[in-house]
């Protein structure tokens, strides 16, 4: 990209920022500082999006191209039938009409570019994705900026999504689900499972099997702490009206045994 044209994108994405008051970068969340890891979405997830926008003004340029040259037909059939008739002096003034009206269209296709483009380059920038050795941070948005935050003693599960284009770019989403997240994506679509607010991705990322084994590993040192239950992550649920003992309740029913039990004796010594 020239100097010129980047200085510009540069001047551009300030204003933009300045004027929709968006936050700085997110601050660390609940964990040692010294433990968080900081990941951005992937160049190449920048690629792949600005391939699908000049995908889309490619096709925005030839349908207005298509449509023009029909214009063009019917402005030169009215031009004709024009000439025809007694007030023929008018066709110049139609023509340059239809000109005008032409020049138009390039013009608003030409003058969309940037404001398009803007959009896609700054929600690329402003992704962020932190992790410490308690909890994670999702930050993205532009227009509408989000944040989510999701505690490691609430993480069920961790996985990774990657489409088509996806492993074409090498690029891949992280997919963590909170407590209540729903069990999988089975039948619901992500902008649903996204409102959930149980439900976070890391888009875009480099590296998505790295990323997803550092969440394991931290979220099993924190469970292996007593914080959480490791086994949830790989196990089955516990089948409906069974709950699992804890140790500390089994210990309290080996007292009460052993209680009643001298009781009895007690009793059965103390009768005749």
């Amino acid at each position: 990209m020239p100097t010129g044209a980047a200085a510009m994108l540069e001047r551009s994405k300030a204003l933009t920022l300045r004027l929709l008051a968006v936050p700085p970068e997110p601050s660390l969340p609940a964990g040692s500082a010294g433990t968080a890891r900081v990941f951005r979405a992937s160049r190449r997830y920048l690629q792949l999006k600005l391939l699908s926008w000049g995908s889309a003004q490619a096709a925005t340029l030839i349908g207005l191209i298509f449509a023009l040259a029909i214009f063009d037909l019917a402005a030169f059939g009215a031009e004709l039938a024009v000439r025809q008739l007694p007030f023929h002096a008018l066709a110049p003034i139609a023509v340059t009409v239809f000109e005008w009206i032409e020049a138009f269209g390039f013009a608003v296709f030409v003058v969309q570019l940037p404001f398009t483009l803007l959009p896609i380059l700054l929600d690329w920038e402003l992704r962020w994705y932190i992790v410490t050795d308690r909890s994670l941070r999702i930050r993205e948005g532009v227009f509408k900026v989000s944040e989510m935050t999701m505690t490691f003693a609430n993480v069920q599960e961790v996985s990774i999504h990657q489409g088509p284009l996806e492993r074409l770019f090498d690029v891949a989403d992280v997919r963590v689900r909170s407590a209540g997240g729903g069990g999988g994506a089975g039948g619901h679509d992500r902008e649903s499972e996204e409102k959930s607010g149980h439900i976070g991705f890391f888009r875009g990322v480099d590296g998505a099997p790295a990323i997803r084994d550092l969440i394991l590993e931290r979220l099993k040192k924190q469970r292996d702490a007593g914080i959480g239950d490791t086994d949830a992550l790989y196990q089955p649920a516990t089948p409906s009206g069974r709950v699992p003992a804890s140790p500390e309740t089994l210990e309290a029913a080996r007292e009460l045994l052993a209680e009643a039990s001298a009781l009895r004796r007690t009793l059965t010594s103390g009768s005749p």
